[in-house]
């Protein structure tokens, strides 16, 4: 049976330089495909502030007006949408899978052609450090690679969604929207600071895990007690690494659930004083907290974005080294 789904031929660069920056690599793995991904991107990001408009409509509308007809209009519209917005996301992620495979797969046959034909490597490799080689072409390149399917397309997604909901937010009760602003600043300059210091950490157990690859990789060539005494002090650093990468973690997590569970408390305080006062409806007030936890998703993602290009980097930049 024929398979649907074959991977992408990449251009060869005529040498084996690695690309210069990790972006350079994705355009050189995935070309002008980045552009239809993002278009369908900005397409899902327009279409996000669709169902909040849809929500104020159906409450302060179809609710407070006792419109069946109205209503049931509304939910069929609601239920278009998020039908499209589940089709458009799932072929966005599709075609951004199909990417990055791609990458991977043209990487880890040219990192294999590479590490072959250079005898020099291959003499490296008898006296134990071809354990590098294991780990590079192994994890090192998943981890690259994957990244080319979200390397231009996710952020436009992401920050065009939480651009969209917040005009959009500001266009319906600029007031309410100017109080869930301080909630978003924990995600978009806190947290950025802590993901420096964790790129940091990554950075060092990665060159520690490629020792620990080598020393392994070169086991039967020294007694037990040499053995143990070069392999154990390296493992407890990667611990004491992984205990603070854990650390950190947790605290930027911490930070995101506190906000998240702040923001509607506010929204619905103010929100609900200017619908006493008569200066808002219960519609409004309903679409913003739906509203907020719809941008923080987008400002999460776009965090872990931040994550991943960072490690891309780190990893493009070391296999860059070892090339």
């Amino acid at each position: 049976m024929l398979f649907p789904f074959r991977a992408r031929p990449v251009q060869a660069s005529g040498d084996d330089s690695p690309a210069r920056h990790v972006f350079s690599y994705v355009w050189r793995m995935s070309g002008h495909h980045q552009v239809w991904l993002c278009l369908l991107a900005l397409f899902l990001a327009a279409l996000g502030v669709a169902p909040l408009e849809l929500q104020r409509r159906i409450v302060d509308g179809a609710l407070e007006g006792s419109d069946a007809v109205l209503l049931w209009w509304l939910c069929g519209f609601y239920l278009v949408v998020v039908l499209t917005q589940a089709s458009a996301k799932y072929a966005l992620r599709l075609y951004q899978s199909w990417l990055a495979e791609s990458a991977i797969l043209y990487t880890r046959r040219h990192l294999s052609r590479l590490y072959e034909t250079r005898a020099e490597e291959r003499a490296r490799s008898e006296s134990g450090e071809g354990g590098q080689a294991v780990s590079i072409i192994g994890a090192e390149v998943e981890k690259l690679g994957g990244f080319v399917g979200d390397g231009l397309s996710q952020p436009v997604v992401n920050a065009g969604m939480l651009l969209a909901l917040l005009a959009y937010m500001l266009a319906v009760e600029p007031l309410v929207a100017v109080v869930t602003l301080p909630f978003l600043l924990p995600l978009l300059v806190v947290l950025p600071l802590i993901q420096v210091r964790i790129n940091r950490l990554l950075e060092r157990r990665l060159v520690i895990l490629r020792d620990v690859g080598d020393e392994i990789a070169a086991a039967g060539e020294t007694n037990l007690e040499e053995f143990e005494g070069a392999l154990h002090p390296k493992l407890e650093r990667v611990y004491r690494l992984r205990i603070k990468l854990a650390l950190l973690k947790f605290a930027a997590k911490g930070l995101i659930n506190l906000s998240n569970n702040l923001a509607p408390v506010a929204i619905l305080l103010t929100g609900g004083l200017m619908v006493i006062e008569g200066s808002s409806t219960v519609g409004t007030v309903v679409a913003f907290v739906s509203g907020f936890q719809r941008m923080t998703d987008p400002a999460r993602e776009l965090l872990n974005y931040y994550r991943l290009a960072s490690q891309a980097q780190v990893q493009h930049r070391m296999i860059a080294k070892w090339m």
